[in-house]
């Protein structure tokens, strides 16, 4: 499950931007009293029918002296209880308890002020995290959660390294720096023999023992591959498809997506089995990406482009963005109401117990963070979390 961030556009200065990451549909109705919703981009913006700004995004200022947009949300406070619990990290590492708005902040002094920690992965026992400050020549490390709280330093991460995380367990990717080290490796965090990768290849996710990436030999006359290779011998396992953009990796699936930016005709969402098998296709009616699989592998939560009229996007910034849940039992694609993200943003997106989606979105100088399953006709919203993140917010879910 998994998320790019900073270092996903430092790695990109070799070569490629690597993403991976985020899920849910179980149908289900909504218990409780209808509550009235609150229509807020964290300060009012005029919205038109369609639910798109009428104006220019609304931003605040950020981290790093970024302004953000701020996203455009109508949400009303639970009427049921959720039993969700989150670890989301930013200026500091936070525990959230969502039904009771009561936020933990954990006692370190590892997160240092001008730092922001991005949580990688976790349970209720240990959970993983990186930090990184604006400079770009600051250097990340690596960080345990442990039950009790408390946060350690595991080990610094060089600048060409970046974690992958599939649970619990966690790898660190090398990528190749130049000329003279043209191959990536990956090692087990916990210890264990290095294995090098192909050549051209660029890890960005991994499952089970299975590494997600793109590969692409030689720059000058090959195709670019989305591809898997055995993380135990570096041998290549796969070539899944070319010219395709990754989309989800997660509860031994891998998904992409295929011809959405030719024709929104074309535009196919690819399922297919680490282990191998039949490839799945769905189609999609817009272009998306930034996917996250739920645990019991039956729903897609991603990022998908808003409906806007083709005379409002030539020679324009990029749409709006929705948050959709697919069903991958029935092949129901489902949009998350109440929520339209600026173009090119990116939430946190996570699965708790009984196919609540959770979204943490950042607003500047808070997040913002709310619940969803299908059924309910306004998404849920606990208190604000004051703390300025590194966009994009990271979030996991300790609730299991």
């Amino acid at each position: 499950m998994g998320s790019a961030s900073r270092r996903g556009r430092r790695i990109a200065g070799w070569g490629l931007i690597l993403l991976a990451v985020l899920t849910l549909i179980v149908l289900r109705a909504s218990t409780g009293p209808a509550h009235t919703p609150t229509t807020t981009p964290s300060e009012l913006n005029s919205v038109i029918p369609d639910g798109r700004a009428a104006n220019p995004w609304p931003t605040t200022p950020g981290a790093c002296g970024a302004d953000v947009p701020l996203p455009i949300v109508s949400s009303t406070a639970s009427a049921e209880h959720t039993g969700i619990q989150a670890l989301l990290g930013g200026d500091r590492l936070r525990q959230v308890d969502f039904d009771s708005g009561r936020t933990t902040t954990l006692p370190d002094e590892v997160v240092r002020p001008g730092e922001y920690a991005a949580v990688l992965a976790g349970d209720p026992i240990t959970a993983y995290a990186t930090t990184g400050s604006c400079a770009e020549a600051a250097p990340y490390a690596m960080l345990r959660v442990g039950v009790d709280h408390h946060v350690s330093v595991i080990r610094p991460l060089g600048p060409t390294e970046s974690p992958l995380t599939d649970g619990n367990r966690l790898w660190i990717a090398s990528f190749a720096s130049d000329i003279n080290n043209p191959y990536g490796t990956i090692a087990p965090l916990a210890g264990g023999q290095r294995v090098r990768l192909p050549l051209g290849f660029y890890a960005s996710a991994i499952v089970g023992d299975t590494v997600v990436g793109l590969m692409q030999p030689d720059p000058g006359i090959s195709p670019m591959w989305l591809a898997l290779v055995d993380a135990r011998t570096g041998r290549l396992q796969a070539k899944l498809d070319q010219h395709v953009a990754p989309l989800a990796t997660g509860a031994g699936q891998v998904f992409w997506t295929s011809g959405c930016h030719d024709d929104p005709s074309s535009c196919m969402l690819h399922r297919r089995a680490v282990a191998g098998g039949k490839t799945t296709v769905f189609p999609l009616p817009r272009p998306a990406c930034c996917g996250v699989v739920s645990p019991d592998g039956k729903t897609l939560a991603f990022l998908l482009d808003h409906p806007t009229p083709d005379s409002d996007i030539e020679g324009r910034p990029l749409p709006p963005l929705d948050i959709a849940t697919l069903d991958l039992d029935t092949g129901r694609l489902e949009i998350v109401p109440g929520i339209e993200l600026p173009a090119k943003s990116q939430p946190a997106l996570a699965f708790a117990k009984e196919g609540w989606l959770v979204i943490a979105l950042d607003a500047g100088s808070r997040t913002r963070l709310l619940a969803w399953h299908p059924g309910l006709r306004h998404v849920y919203e606990t208190a604000a979390l004051p703390g300025v993140v590194h966009p994009p917010p990271t979030l996991v879910i300790t609730s299991h």
